[in-house]
């Protein structure tokens, strides 16, 4: 059943406990039986949400000489002719850098890559999850959430450039937990999403972190798909006050697969 009243939901970043009503009200929910292609985008064309094919400009960046990790790239088209893509670059010890390179001309050319974040401490080399990548087209704005193993512990992060692919700011972390999971952003001015599969579970579920301040700080975070059922490949759109988030549910007794997409609005 959709769920359309205000929820309260709890969650644990840290040593810390925080609980929040429901921010958004789900007003819409598709089921179908199509799976969520893997790196698809989800868009929103006015209310109604669409999966877009994943956007993968014609050559692969040139720079830095750094290998990139097999299955990493990722890339997605901003304003007029500008593209960006953010992949793994391994290291000697096994870690590897986030980095992200811009290109002016729909990814023909690109200018000598930017590091993200230089703060991985893992060592399974390239056997980590996909970075995800979105340029916001109100402000030019660089959004990049992946999975990594800090200082601090493992977990989902989150990172974002205001220069136009350049000067990343620090990463903030979206949720600490040991199992290597996908991840998905998105954003429209200050409000930023960030849909993901919540690496403490026994059962993959989906979460959506909100954040009303260009993703400095995300201020909630909100369990979506239901504990019943596994979640996989976590998609979210934004525009406005309206929000879309999709994923691919399998059920637990069947293991038949259908593809979930829920709506609502920012209350």
């Amino acid at each position: 059943m959709l769920r359309t009243s205000l929820l309260v939901g709890c969650f644990a970043l840290g040593a810390s406990t925080a609980c929040a009503p429901d921010p958004v009200k789900w007003d819409s929910e598709q089921r179908t039986s199509t799976p969520v292609p893997a790196g698809s985008r989800l868009v929103l064309v006015g209310d109604v949400p669409a999966m877009a094919p994943a956007l993968k400009p014609p050559m692969l960046p040139t720079q830095p000489t750094a290998s990139i990790c097999e299955g990493s790239f990722v890339a997605t088209t901003a304003r007029g002719d500008t593209a960006y893509a953010a992949w793994w670059a391994p290291r000697a010890d096994s870690s590897a850098l986030l980095v992200v390179a811009r290109s002016d001309d729909g990814g023909l050319n690109w200018r000598p890559a930017e590091t993200a974040d230089s703060t991985d401490k893992g060592r399974t080399g390239c056997n980590r999850p996909a970075p995800f990548i979105a340029a916001d087209t109100t402000n030019g704005y660089v959004h990049v959430v992946y999975f990594m193993l800090a200082a601090e512990g493992p977990g989902v992060f989150f990172t974002h450039s205001m220069g136009g692919g350049e000067m990343f700011h620090s990463p903030v972390p979206i949720v600490y937990g040991e199992r290597a999971s996908a991840a998905a952003v998105a954003a429209h001015g200050d409000t930023v999403a960030v849909a993901y599969i919540d690496p403490n579970a026994a059962t993959p579920q989906l979460w959506l972190a909100l954040s009303q301040t260009t993703g400095h700080i995300f201020e909630t975070r909100m369990e979506v798909s239901p504990s019943t059922a596994q979640a996989a490949r976590p998609a979210v759109a934004v525009h406005g006050h309206r929000v879309a988030v999709a994923w691919l549910e399998t059920s637990r007794s069947s293991g038949e697969s259908v593809m979930v997409v829920r709506t609502g609005r920012w209350q």
